[in-house]
């Protein structure tokens, strides 16, 4: 099959779990002897990315100016829709719902009489929002999203708790389906993370593991809000960091961190986009944490789980799909730091337990590797050229 793939993102510009999975997906479907396209923005917080057409890991890309560029969601393509039908392509796969580029795709595939799959993260007014957005994204998901979920061939989810949400916006029930995101297999060979221990000097210490964002959605300020409780007992932990600055937030974490004390316990990283790097990073570390207010899927709790770490995360979105409360990690409410730091603390103390967590964690996410996901995927895809 000859495949198109539409995100926001791409190599290098590998901002968060949907980049990866894009990455994945089509990297896997290349190794199955499709021919696939990917075509993303070419440009990343005001640079360009050179070149505008390249080839990466066999996946021929195609960075697509911008007419305009103002936000996030606010990106309107030059010239998608004739680039995508100047080729002959069997599949057109779009992410996101809430993207102009997902409506292109959807109206390239009508003109052409091509399939059009529609993989969607997250339902945007399900997310915790300042009013303004979460107003502008009500009045979306009311009226515009349903034009791109009528006319996608088939919707495809990461998690079951989104088909309720989309079948109330438009979405047919029977045209979508369940396809999670998951680990490549060389995420579950377990690594050494001396390395990492050594590189940041936080070796012979309790360490915490964070990774994703520095966004406040994602609530790493809860996790130093945690710290001076968790301090009182383990006064020597480490408090890591891993993952890209958004809006100069890891500023505000530091400030917090001042105030209450705890700044020298603190470890910022930055983003590694180095495989071998990011699983020592999970090894290294005694647990990770992710205390988000919404994920559709983490990417991150795949690769902890891959690496048999006990987890302690919020009860939100996709994640009680993942990990099982008290089953495979523990979970707490979001922004309830009491709770955080009671579940870390019950995990430091309770080594038995932890390692348990682990061992099933990684036994579950077996399942979960993208030579069986995107088995599923190619089905998907037959299906919708035999309809």
């Amino acid at each position: 099959m000859k495949i198109a793939q539409i995100n926001v993102y791409f190599y290098p510009a590998m901002v968060g779990g949907a980049e990866w999975y894009v990455y994945n997906i089509s990297r896997e479907l290349v190794r199955r002897g499709h021919e696939v396209h990917v075509y993303a923005a070419d440009t990343y917080q005001g640079k360009k990315i050179l070149p505008a057409d390249d080839e990466v890991a066999g996946i021929y890309v195609h960075r697509i100016p911008l007419w305009l560029n103002l936000t996030y969601r606010a990106k309107i393509w030059r010239g998608l829709q004739s680039r995508l039908l100047q080729e002959d392509f069997d599949i057109i796969h779009t992410y996101d719902y809430a993207q102009p580029h997902s409506y292109v795709a959807v109206k390239a595939g009508e003109t052409a009489k091509k399939p059009v799959a529609l993989t969607i993260f997250d339902v945007h007014t399900m997310i915790p929002r300042p009013f303004y957005k979460r107003l502008f994204m009500r009045i979306f998901d009311n009226y515009l999203a349903k034009i791109t979920l009528r006319g996608a061939s088939r919707i495809l989810v990461r998690a079951p708790n989104l088909i309720s949400p989309l079948v109330d916006m438009g979405a047919s029930n029977e045209k979508t389906y369940v396809t999670p995101s998951g680990i490549i297999e060389e995420a579950l060979h377990p690594a050494d993370g001396s390395v990492f221990l050594k590189e940041y000097s936080i070796s012979g210490r309790p360490v915490i593991l964070y990774l994703g964002r520095l966004h406040s959605m994602k609530g790493p300020q809860y996790l130093i809000m945690a710290s001076p409780a968790i301090l009182q007992k383990y006064p020597d932990t480490a408090f890591v960091f891993v993952g890209p600055d958004q809006k100069n937030y890891k500023d505000e974490l530091i400030r917090l961190s001042e105030k209450l004390g705890v700044r020298d316990h603190l470890v910022f990283t930055g983003p590694v986009y180095d495989f071998e790097m990011k699983m020592q990073a999970y090894a290294a570390s005694d647990l990770f944490v992710l205390p988000s207010g919404y994920e559709g899927t983490s990417q991150a709790v795949w690769e902890a789980m891959a690496q048999a770490k006990p987890i302690v995360a919020t009860d939100r979105g996709g994640i009680p799909f993942q990990v099982e409360h008290e089953k495979e990690a523990v979970l707490v409410g979001y922004g309830d730091e009491r709770a955080l730091a009671s579940a870390i603390l019950r995990l430091l103390d309770d080594r038995k337990m932890a390692a348990s967590l682990g061992f099933r964690a990684r036994e579950k996410v077996k399942s979960f590797t993208y030579p069986i996901l995107v088995s599923q995927i190619e089905n998907i895809y037959r299906d919708m050229l035999r309809k």
